[in-house]
């Protein structure tokens, strides 16, 4: 079984890093199979219907991809990989895992060649978290390769999808990176492995404590009441810690010294079994009416796991705002899991975070409330093999159910998705100057009724304020004023939500109806352009700028988070928390083109 299981892995992992390659670095030449293989002379059988050549110069080595699938939005699917042998003028078969090695080296010679000497010298950096990656994802998939029904069921309860993503991010070159947990902790502490612990809590004199709450409780009554066994003494407060966090904690210096003036006690793990939601760091009980999200030593993806205090106070600040708008109340199908309160330590000659910072997030899921919740990401992710992939689940069930095509469902389906995902993530960014950073796992719905009925967004970093909405908002929420850097100007905004929003969420469902044959891809986007035309002429704000950006801008910014890994950058800690971005062609401007290419081939036969 490990055998199959580094297979799998080996594929998904080659799959998320070649087309992070293709977007970030070189878009390689795409030709039809028929035509190649009679320019190579191939002996090998190829039935995709396209190849994808990829010239690396600084090796001076050529591959070719079969493309199985070719995405216009998305990710497309690679088959056999070719590598042309000099010496024997011939194309040989190439693993995936070296093909993966190879593109990394070029990317280090070509870094080297431009004389980026600083930059080139991470490139161990990717290929340490390259392996590591696929190393773990063949854990995950090796332990739950039996658990079809939990893992793709469209019916899963919501710690179930949270605990389902095998493959992760799928598009970035490293998304099952854990630099920071070791092998021994991913039972307890990965999601994949559905693994179960009690928090680490400590009790802190209140003079120490600082908390905001914009409820009618403290955030410290609010744990309090979550664990009504644990007592602390009288003038001290109990701050629940992830344990992974709690480890780390203890060899700080200015802890121990703090426990040793008798600020801090250690209590130790106690209390109420959690399990760690899709983001690691964010916790769940089903029972509970809270989360916590905590910082972890553990560098996930691109960067390490840490709450900023400015952060802390943004979840507090919007969750206010939002509280006081009337827009959740007019698009009741659209939710906000809110972080309303949060709590920290802080200590003498730390200036800055202790790793105390805890933040509360609102359950909207607990037992009873929580079938057919799914995260976008989990809806959308790969299946296994020999599985169908959740959203496919949902769609064959309906048509079965309503004795419909799968045509008409799918695209019911995707109007009422559109419906109570998109369009009011648009328009609250029209009328409020407010972008989330909407991303597939930032994105839950409830599909418990098959077709969607509410999204609910969830990060308490992806708020992005328009700054020309600044004297709007603050009227709205005078608090703003202590949280300056949640404005950005428009075009920022633009950029990152044209990202988030379509390239990682849209996209994502467009994509696997294309892949999974439930629908063609072109259809959907046409769909979109449609939609896109009716929220153009109804806005008037910012939105209204977005939209035609979406519709007519020829190239869109895209988050490179291979180029990103490459140069080693922790995106939470740049400037702007900026990852690299580059720019890929803009599918709607391509489609628009490839249609009035086609009404002109029309015309020519007509005359």
């Amino acid at each position: 079984m490990v055998q199959i299981a580094k297979q799998i892995a080996e594929n998904a992992s080659f799959q998320a890093f070649v087309n992070s390659y293709i977007r970030e670095v070189n878009e390689g030449h795409l030709v039809e199979t028929e035509e190649w293989m009679r320019e190579q002379a191939l002996t090998y059988l190829v039935t995709g219907g396209h190849v994808l050549e990829l010239h690396l110069p600084h090796q001076s080595l050529r591959l070719a991809l079969e493309v199985d699938y070719l995405s216009l939005v998305g990710r497309h699917s690679f088959g056999f990989i070719f590598k042309y042998d000099e010496r024997n003028k011939s194309w040989q078969q190439e693993g995936r895992l070296s093909v993966m090695m190879m593109l990394t080296q070029e990317l280090h010679l070509q870094a080297k060649s431009n004389g980026c000497s600083s930059l080139a010298s991470h490139y161990d950096e990717l290929l340490l978290r390259l392996i590591e990656s696929y190393h773990t994802m063949t854990t995950y998939v090796e332990n739950r390769s039996k658990e079809a029904e939990k893992l793709y069921s469209g019916s899963s309860r919501f710690i179930d999808t949270e605990q389902s993503l095998l493959f992760g991010h799928w598009l970035h070159p490293t998304p099952k990176s854990r630099q920071g947990m070791a092998s021994w902790q991913h039972n307890s502490y990965a999601p994949e492995l559905c693994g179960t612990f009690q928090l680490h809590y400590f009790s802190v004199n209140a003079a120490y404590v600082q908390e905001a709450s914009v409820l009618k409780k403290s955030a410290t009554n609010l744990i309090k009441e979550e664990q009504p066994l644990v007592k602390v003494k009288e003038g001290h407060h109990l701050i629940p810690m992830h344990p992974l966090q709690a480890q780390w904690l203890l060899q700080q210096t200015y802890v121990k010294e703090a426990m040793k003036e008798g600020i801090i006690e250690d209590l130790g793990t106690l209390g109420k079994q959690f399990t760690p939601t899709s983001s690691i760091r964010t916790v769940y009980n089903e029972h509970g009416k809270w989360m916590y999200k905590f910082s972890i030593p553990v560098k996930v993806t691109n960067s390490l796991r840490v709450n900023r205090l400015h952060e802390l106070k943004a979840g507090v600040i919007m969750a206010g705002l939002l509280k006081k708008g009337d827009f959740l109340r007019k698009h009741p199908t659209f939710r906000v899991m809110d972080d309303p309160a949060y709590v920290t330590v802080t200590l003498p000659n730390q200036s800055e975070e202790t790793g105390f910072e805890v933040i509360v997030r609102s359950n909207s899921f607990p037992k009873g409330k929580d079938e057919g919740v799914t995260s976008i990401a989990a809806l959308v992710q790969d299946p296994l093999p020999g599985s169908q992939s959740r959203l496919k689940e949902i769609i064959l069930h309906l048509v079965k159910s309503e004795s419909r095509s799968k045509e008409e469902v799918s695209l019911k389906w995707f109007r009422t998705y559109w419906e109570c995902s998109i369009d009011p993530l648009i328009r609250l960014f029209d009328e409020y100057g407010i972008a989330l950073e909407a991303h597939q796992q930032n994105s839950v719905l409830n599909v418990s009724a098959g077709y969607p009925t509410a999204y609910y967004y969830r990060d308490n970093q992806g708020f992005y304020l328009s700054s020309t909405y600044r004297n709007q908002l603050l009227f709205q929420e005078e608090n703003l004023k202590d949280a300056p850097e949640l404005f950005y100007e428009d075009h920022v905004i633009k950029d990152r939500f044209a990202y988030y929003l379509f390239m990682n969420q849209l996209f994502s469902i467009i994509h696997r109806f294309g892949v999974d044959g439930l629908l063609e891809e072109e259809k959907l986007v046409e769909e979109v352009i449609n939609k896109l035309n009716e929220l153009h002429r109804e806005l008037s704000g910012v939105g209204k700028e977005f939209v035609d950006m979406m519709l007519h801008q020829p190239e869109l910014a895209c988050k490179a988070n291979l180029l990103t890994r490459f140069h080693d950058v922790d995106e939470l800690e740049a400037e702007l928390e900026q990852a690299v971005y580059t720019t890929v062609s803009n599918p709607f401007v391509e489609y628009k083109k490839w249609l009035q290419g086609e009404e002109n081939y029309a015309s020519a036969l007509m005359l």
